[in-house]
């Protein structure tokens, strides 16, 4: 299993109708997302509104309780939404992955109850897994602001400075994409080895560089082509105004829907091909280490 097309191959294998169970995590958080999606939606009418309007007004201002500027206030709450989902719910929903991965290679049963009940043992763990790898993400969205507006202050219209400007500014669209990818490919294997080895997080920590060591540029390919994915969404939301104009408001609406599709798909295709690749190379070791016990064994 030397290519990443090999690992990515063998782990789409596994979604199959028989290990139906793995489809699970999946169907759950897309469907708490669409739901939060809905309540969001509703906010600003009865009887939502009762508690929400004097938030909207306080913090937005009172247009912004109004159609169509709700619409433009609306990802920006969904965004905020995402990030309580992510780090109390769907962090460990992605990771009973890795469990029925392991269960499926040693050719068991696949069982989403008992994969959750296994994963719970590491939550706190994988909660802080989560909350590292968004701030981290922060730290580059915020880093990459401060590039832009060092962007726009270049007044060049000839040169390499404005060639620079030029770069920065048509990359923009797709920069928290390819920060994203190096962020998660960096910390992949935390959850694999608290959820398989029982690790706390330091011992997890430590032993993710281990892998990645050797690893890195195959982990990051098998991070970057599921991602690849995500493309299609990044060019309809940096074209959302014309869309709305050619169609309604309500299209940003349908944009998230499908991103949430995406992005979660995205991300138990992640964690599936990483389990892979980790679970074969731990086989490869422990046969390693066995054929030279045996060697040992035979020589003495």
């Amino acid at each position: 299993m030397k290519t990443p097309l090999t690992v990515l191959r063998l782990a789409y294998g596994l979604f199959k109708f028989e290990h139906q169970q793995i489809f699970f995590p999946f169907i759950i958080i897309v469907f708490i997302n669409l739901v939060v999606l809905e309540i969001l939606y509703f906010l600003p009418r009865y009887p939502l509104s009762i508690f929400f309007t004097p938030i909207i007004s306080r913090i937005w201002g009172e247009e912004y309780l109004h159609y169509p500027m709700y619409m433009m206030l609306l990802p920006k709450l969904f965004y905020y939404s995402q990030i309580v989902i992510y780090l109390f719910l769907s962090s460990i929903l992605s990771v009973v992955i890795v469990d029925m991965v392991a269960d499926i290679n040693n050719e068991k049963k696949v069982n989403f109850k008992t994969s959750l009940q296994k994963s719970l043992h590491g939550y706190i763990y994988i909660v802080l897994y989560s909350l590292i790898s968004l701030l981290l993400f922060q730290v580059f969205d915020k880093a990459y602001g401060l590039l832009l507006h060092r962007a726009f202050q270049i007044h060049s219209t000839a040169g390499s400075h404005f060639w620079i400007k030029k770069f920065v500014f048509y990359t923009a669209p797709y920069a928290q994409l390819i920060y994203g990818i190096f962020v998660t490919a960096s910390l992949i294997y935390i959850p694999v080895l608290i959820v398989l080895e029982k690790k706390k997080f330091l011992g997890a920590l430590i032993g993710n560089f281990k892998v990645l060591f050797r690893s890195f540029w195959l982990t990051f390919t098998l991070v970057l082509v599921p991602t690849l994915f995500y493309l299609p969404i990044l060019l309809m939301r940096d074209n959302i105004g014309s869309l709305t104009e050619m169609t309604s408001p309500e299209i940003k609406v349908l944009v998230i829907a499908l991103s949430v599709f995406v992005v979660t798909g995205i991300n138990i295709c992640i964690v599936t091909a990483t389990t892979t690749y980790y679970l074969y190379k731990r086989e490869n070791l422990e046969g390693l280490i066995s054929n030279k016990a045996i060697k040992v064994t035979a020589t003495n």
